[in-house]
């Protein structure tokens, strides 16, 4: 004789169907949430590291063709580099080959980097115009929109000296050599957060002591 199992699903066996079903959407929504997550952190950070890269390649090269150019003003040598907290002002080799203005055909030219309130930019000039450490005139460009902070520092060190120091201006009046290095500290804003970059340190290649 065959027996035959009649017995149909109790309503235990239903909430436990039902129960390991809701597990396992839980786990899968969770799993899917934290890899839309991952994706959009990584994206953040790839957006970042692009903005990073582009502002200090810019400053980097421009700072790196810093020139100890010196021009005879009133009766006085003067420097054509002037640093200050929040700018910084030089002739540098740094051109683009490619330009079309008189201030890259000429191999030489005036930079001045600064930050206002349309965000980090340069201004552009031919070297040898005697109006270069106004801010008015030449090209200006903008490097990045969204800047917070912005800082400049100079390293000082004198001919024949083997300590230096890190100073917040480098006055033109005063300096007949350029600064060993320029530092650079920068905060912008990106998809509603405070990005600061990594402290961005450019050593000047040139003679320090001007002959």
């Amino acid at each position: 004789m065959t027996l035959k199992n009649n017995r149909g699903v109790t309503i235990v066996e239903l909430i436990l169907a039902m129960s390991f079903t809701v597990v396992i959407v839980v786990i899968l929504f969770a799993a899917l949430r934290l890899g839309y997550k991952a994706q959009e952190t990584g994206d953040r950070r790839a957006e970042e590291t692009q903005t990073i890269r582009i502002i200090a390649d810019r400053i980097r090269w421009l700072l790196r063709g810093a020139y100890p150019y010196v021009a005879l003003q009133n009766g006085k040598q003067k420097l054509y580099f002037r640093g200050r907290p929040d700018s910084v002002g030089f002739v540098t080799t740094s051109v683009d080959s490619r330009g079309k203005g008189p201030e890259d055909r000429a191999g030489l030219k005036w930079v001045y980097i600064f930050a206002d309130k349309e965000g980090l930019k340069t201004t552009e000039k031919v070297f040898f115009l005697d109006d270069v450490f106004e801010e008015s005139g030449g090209k200006t460009y903008i490097i990045e929109p969204d800047i917070k902070k912005f800082s400049f520092e100079y390293f000082d060190l004198p001919e024949n000296e083997k300590d230096g120091e890190w100073v917040s201006t480098w006055d033109e009046e005063e300096k007949d050599y350029l600064p060993s290095a320029v530092r650079v500290r920068i905060t912008y804003s990106q998809n509603n957060r405070e990005v600061e970059m990594p402290e961005l340190v450019v050593s000047i290649n040139v003679q320090k002591k001007l002959r």
